[in-house]
């Protein structure tokens, strides 16, 4: 008699009352279940033709599609298989099984709902006492478009791929014409033609198809036309024919058709309270719409956070020296901000080394050691020469003060402080008074301490979601189908989060909500 169990797959069993009694009751199909059952649908449901055969409900396409990224599972053909073999996906779907088809359309026509349901996660998160809203961290990553970098082109580029084509099609209608007389007369005008050729058969399609390829070309030609227009470089703008709103990012893995992604993320959980994507190509245009966002879900998630009967703190706002610029914080001092967010974020200046000759902070001709006369108006060097006001001028859209020495080159340092013959010239940022205020602050121990959240708060999440749930690339085109694509992974995360609070916690969700105050892990 061996010692072995008792198996036996073949044995009839009768289900137990609920397909998800075989997950255990710590499963991410249960957190995803329940949460998804506690959210308001009724925008879906309102989508819902009331003629045809009846639609799947929602509540099913939207679970499985949270369970989907949550466990890297993108594909809609993946996820129909998943709904044949995997557990999971069977109880979140009550064991209907809809096609890729079905699942594919409801992501393609409710990504704007599929965004407003993040924020319904997000409320979840704030119920249970995941989300402080003290310490807010900004941050973006460049992700990579489904778009070759083959099919980037510039406007000449483009000018010139269209009349090589145009050649193409009226060269191919040539030929094909002369083959179509020859036929003729060798097997006679009225023959069907099906003994010819099969590339010759099928020229009205390869010609369509050419034409449908020239077509993309010009609109691709008037779009980058548009975009010429608000752009200060037009020579070197660029567009991708397979994504036409991506845009050339750089990152450390080089050059390449992508977009922005961005998040802002709660230093006590890491639960993601807002995101966005963009195809800017740099992150200072994009601070105050991020803020903008961060503020209108903290709204959503905590409306009296900011009411006037409660003594409440701003915001502490922590971005990278990327989303710093002079009218970012000339923008956050006006009082639509200012009792709301409280910025951290250095300037790129800041840093221990400065591009130019006679920039290193190390040099004693470093503009920081010109010293300032307010009465004169005007600049001491550290040889005893004197800097003159010589008016204003605009640079980048900014507006500057610029002093400049009119006996540099009888100094003895000529050559060393500058080797301009107009003299040493400093240019002051009409913003520059805000900017050493920003400075000074996260010099101040409270300042560096606050400044070292981001790295522990904002980078981390992109490290899951790239590193941990494989998304590293989108796979949807278009800068408002990508939106929804980020907004569904931002979901994702978030609901990651709730499954291993509970686990912590050892509790349900629905037990977790029903308590007036929910247990929460400390403020670290």
């Amino acid at each position: 008699m061996l010692n072995l169990r008792p198996y036996n797959n073949k044995e009839l069993l009768l289900f137990p009352p609920s397909v998800g009694d075989y997950l255990s009751n710590d499963h991410l199909a249960h957190v995803v279940d329940e949460a998804v059952e506690t959210i308001d649908l009724t925008p879906y449901y309102r989508k819902i033709s009331l003629v045809g055969n009846p639609s799947y409900d929602p509540a099913l396409k939207i679970k499985i599609w949270f369970y989907g990224y949550a466990t890297q599972t993108y594909s809609s053909r993946k996820i129909e298989e998943h709904l044949d073999t995997d557990v999971a996906f069977i109880y979140l779907s009550g064991m209907q099984k809809p096609d890729f088809r079905t699942i594919s359309d409801f992501r393609k026509n409710n990504l704007s709902l599929l965004t407003n349901s993040f924020v319904d996660i997000l409320k979840i998160c704030h119920r249970l006492g995941m989300t402080k809203l003290g310490n807010i961290s900004l941050d973006s990553k460049v992700m990579k478009a489904n778009a070759s970098v083959n099919r980037t082109y510039t406007e000449k580029e483009l000018i010139k791929e269209q009349e090589e084509l145009e050649k193409a099609i009226q060269g191919y209608l040539e030929r094909a014409n002369q083959t179509d007389d020859e036929e003729d007369k060798k097997y006679g005008y009225d023959k069907l033609g099906t003994e010819l050729p099969e590339n010759i058969r099928d020229k009205k399609v390869r010609v369509k198809k050419m034409k449908q390829i020239a077509q993309q070309l010009k609109a691709a030609q008037e779009k980058l036309e548009e975009s010429k227009q608000n752009s200060k470089k037009p020579s070197k703008e660029k567009i991708n024919l397979t994504d036409t709103d991506a845009k050339i990012q750089k990152s450390k893995g080089g050059k390449y058709p992508g977009y922005r992604a961005e998040i802002s993320v709660d230093s006590k959980e890491q639960v993601i309270v807002a995101n966005d994507v963009t195809n800017e190509q740099n992150d200072a245009p994009r601070l105050i719409p991020m803020v903008d966002k961060t503020l209108e879900n903290v709204k959503e998630i905590k409306p009296d956070r900011f009411s006037d009967n409660q003594q409440n703190q701003p915001i502490n706002t922590i971005a990278d020296a990327g989303y710093s610029s002079g009218k970012n914080l000339a923008e956050l001092e006006k009082e639509k901000y200012k009792e709301k967010i409280e910025p951290y974020i250095p300037d790129t200046n800041s840093e221990t080394k400065e591009r130019g000759k006679g920039h290193d902070v190390t040099s004693p001709f470093h503009r920081s050691k010109f010293i300032f006369n307010e009465k004169e108006n005007s600049f001491t060097c550290p040889a005893g020469k004197e800097l003159y006001y010589m008016g204003q001028q605009i640079s980048s859209g900014i507006l500057h003060s610029v002093y400049r020495c009119k006996d540099c080159k009888s100094c003895q340092h000529f050559g060393k402080c500058t080797t301009s013959k107009q003299g040493r010239h400093i240019s002051i940022s009409q913003y520059q008074g805000l900017i050493n205020k920003m400075r000074q602050k996260l010099k101040t121990e409270e300042g560096k301490k606050i400044y070292g959240l981001r790295k522990i708060t904002a980078e981390p999440v992109f490290g899951n979601l790239s590193q941990n749930l494989g998304f590293r690339e989108f796979l949807l085109r278009g800068l408002e189908k990508v939106k929804g694509e980020f907004s569904l992974m931002c979901s994702a995360h978030n609901l990651l989060k709730i499954a291993r609070f509970l686990r912590d916690s050892k509790m349900l969700l629905t037990e977790a909500l029903a308590k007036p105050c929910p247990v929460a892990i400390p403020d670290g």
